[in-house]
């Protein structure tokens, strides 16, 4: 058992550490310090939500309604553009750090912006319900509780740590020139990732 556990733990944080949707959004929250740790804890139990799914049969789900994670996949894209896009006109402006802006989001933007991140994100059920429901299926019934408990100690560790990295070195990473750099990197990996699933769904087609 303790194996399995293991073994949940180091695929779950294979999937999760390289930087994308959630990661982004959950460390720039640390920076500002726009709860972040309730957006780490979001996330967190987001992924318990759907590897839940995942392991317990939910990858036949996908694989029954296909149309189901390509219209997933548009949706996402599309907002990834969006909030692309408006990352980039931050970094165009430069209008200052975040030390002097006085715009804080209300907790209810930033909830929206969770369920954005998290339900629009193709990348979540590809990771928790495909891949992590797929490992899961060769598993024994016993042994599927211990590797859904792996993988949720990944998740969870790895988001707080980037929330709580993010609140450590945010005199630093809070300046006009560092958000400037962070929000075009974020804008642009938004905008790469939205054109690389919308070609993927294209070649799928062909």
């Amino acid at each position: 058992m303790v194996t399995t556990y293991f073994t949940g733990l180091t695929l779950m944080a294979t999937l999760i550490m390289p930087i994308g949707l959630q990661n982004a959004f959950v460390l720039n929250q640390g920076i500002r310090k726009q709860h972040h740790l309730f957006v780490a804890a979001f996330c967190g139990l987001a992924d318990v939500f759907f590897m839940c799914i995942g392991v317990w049969g939910g990858a036949t789900l996908f694989s029954a309604y296909p149309w189901l994670l390509i219209t997933i996949t548009v949706v996402g894209a599309l907002f990834m553009m969006v909030y692309g896009w408006q990352c980039l006109q931050r970094a165009i402006k430069g209008a200052g750090g975040i030390e002097t802006d006085n715009t804080q989001r209300s907790f209810k933007m930033i909830v929206l912006a969770c369920c954005a991140f998290t339900f629009l994100n193709p990348h979540v059920y590809i990771d928790t319900i495909v891949i992590l429901g797929g490992f899961a299926a060769n598993l024994l019934a016993e042994e599927r509780p211990y590797f859904v408990l792996g993988g949720i100690t990944a998740s969870f560790l790895w988001f707080f740590s980037l929330a709580l990295l993010g609140s450590k070195f945010a005199p630093v990473l809070s300046s006009a020139r560092a958000q400037r750099i962070i929000d075009t990197l974020i804008g642009l990996m938004m905008w790469g990732l939205a054109i690389y699933l919308l070609l993927n769904i294209q070649l799928a087609a062909l």
